[in-house]
């Protein structure tokens, strides 16, 4: 267990690296049924943008005993023309039998270590839908605190959505 900026103790989650093996379950996690209406979108697999164009990867959230409970992934938002400036934007699906039992915000705030520990990014950030109350919960139990809305910002299943905006910095977490 870990704890977050108010004390409260956060399960431990282990984050790896993608693997073979770990198709079938990632599959599952985009599936509509499992994503939701937060995380489902009608466009096309060839229309989706990669992590991976935008700097950014995949990781599988597993516990101690190897049980895969979700996946994160993350990608580069510039701020500015120079590398300093270059923050992460984070994302997040936990497979709905571990929903409810803080997995989520541990994967967000071990991330959000782990990416701020691996480059001299100052801010870490991660959006959701305003009516996405649980993910809210999350991302301020792993201590990111909401800033704003970034209107209209999101198209999905035929429509722009309003995005609500978190960010933890790097004196958050480590002083």
């Amino acid at each position: 267990m870990s704890s977050n900026p108010t004390g409260e103790s956060l399960p431990y989650v282990i984050l790896r690296d993608v693997l073979d093996t770990d198709s079938a379950f990632l599959d599952e996690l985009n599936a509509p049924e499992v994503g939701g209406e937060w995380d489902s979108f009608d466009d096309s697999p060839d229309q989706l943008l990669r992590g991976e164009d935008f700097g950014g990867g995949k990781q599988v959230v597993q516990l101690d005993d190897e049980t895969l409970v979700g996946s994160v992934s993350w990608v580069h938002v510039p701020y500015g023309p120079n590398a300093k400036s270059l923050a992460w934007s984070i994302g997040i699906t936990i497979h709905p039998d571990y929903r409810g039992r803080h997995f989520g915000a541990s994967a967000q705030r071990t991330l959000a270590k782990q990416l701020l520990a691996g480059s001299e990014a100052n801010r870490v950030q991660a959006d959701t839908d305003p009516k996405n109350l649980p993910e809210q919960r999350s991302l301020l139990r792993a201590g990111f605190t909401l800033e704003g809305v970034a209107r209209k910002a999101q198209w999905r299943c035929g429509n722009w959505h309003d995005r609500l905006v978190f960010s933890v910095l790097r004196h958050d977490l480590f002083g």
